[in-house]
């Protein structure tokens, strides 16, 4: 059994430990051919909780589930994640996250061949913070339920499997800027409830009409505000959206047909998925699911 011993602060103020530490023992297989987990635990922080490591050979992800935790991380801006959001960071440089009022969070540290190309991929544009998806939060708890059951060396492959669609998730999410809505502080309420609506509603026939009716503004103002604030007009805007949640469903759910994600995902039917999701990633649906399968 490998000894974690020395990245875990043996005296660590304002935390309680709900669920673990679960540790694991990866296989020369594993640590070979897969992506694999090392430990992982359910806490209830609050301040004076703070961890500064300065290495180690693994990746960590976060789910929030409630409060928030601040993080400082390499060299990029300090950031803070609240409830629902996750964040994923490379152990190998430099990490500090600390509590200044109570934080629940799920986390688990782990590695693999693959692991570093998508990190560097989902993280290219400095973000290590994301919302955390229906999809990522089931993901995360499979994840965590699968430790518990401390069947490791049976569970191998079933770990590596769901470790990866976590990554692609992120892959997806990165892939859609506009969705960080946390860059958008200063930004008119009228375009922050234009990207919540469509958001919310991408699945559905939504027009520019029935977006300025819902938020009781012109189309010439929605559309040249929307534009100015987002670098997207609103249909480009829920094109990508749209795009996004097929590419989740292509990389999580394995027995939808393309017909019933286009239909998931508001488009009018295989063919109109086929055309948009080929302009926006140069390739059809079917071979983005064959890649990432």
């Amino acid at each position: 059994m490998e000894d974690f011993s020395e990245y875990i602060p043996a005296h660590e103020q304002g935390i309680q430990c709900l669920q673990g530490l679960f540790f694991n023992n990866p296989s020369n297989k594993a640590k070979k051919l897969f992506n694999y987990p090392l430990w992982t635990g359910e806490y209830l922080v609050d301040y004076p909780y703070l961890i500064d490591r300065q290495y180690m050979n693994s990746f960590i992800v976060f789910l929030i589930e409630d409060g928030e935790l601040s993080f400082t991380f390499d060299d990029r801006h300090d950031f803070t994640a609240r409830k629902d959001s996750v964040v994923i960071m490379d152990c190998k440089k430099r990490n500090h996250y600390f509590a200044k009022s109570p934080c629940k969070f799920i986390f688990f540290h782990f590695n693999g061949e693959q692991v570093q190309a998508l990190y560097d991929y989902i993280t290219q544009d400095n973000h290590n913070l994301f919302p955390a998806t229906k999809t990522i939060k089931q993901n995360i708890n499979q994840i965590f339920n699968l430790f518990k059951t401390r069947a490791f060396s049976e569970k191998e492959a079933s770990f590596s499997e769901l470790i990866y669609q976590l990554l692609v998730s992120l892959t997806t999410i990165a892939d859609l800027s506009p969705t960080d809505h946390s860059i958008l502080r200063h930004t008119p309420s009228m375009v922050t409830q234009a990207l919540n609506y469509l958001d919310q509603h991408y699945s559905e026939k939504v027009t520019v009409t029935d977006l300025c009716k819902q938020l009781g503004v012109s189309s010439s103002l929605l559309s040249q505000t929307f534009r100015t604030y987002t670098n997207n007009s609103v249909h480009e805007y829920l094109t990508s959206v749209r795009v996004l949640h097929a590419k989740g469903l292509l990389t999580t759910q394995p027995d939808l047909s393309i017909a019933e994600i286009a239909n998931c995902c508001g488009f009018h039917d295989t063919s109109h998925l086929n055309k948009v999701f080929n302009s926006e990633t140069g390739m059809t649906p079917s071979k983005f699911r064959k890649i990432c399968f």
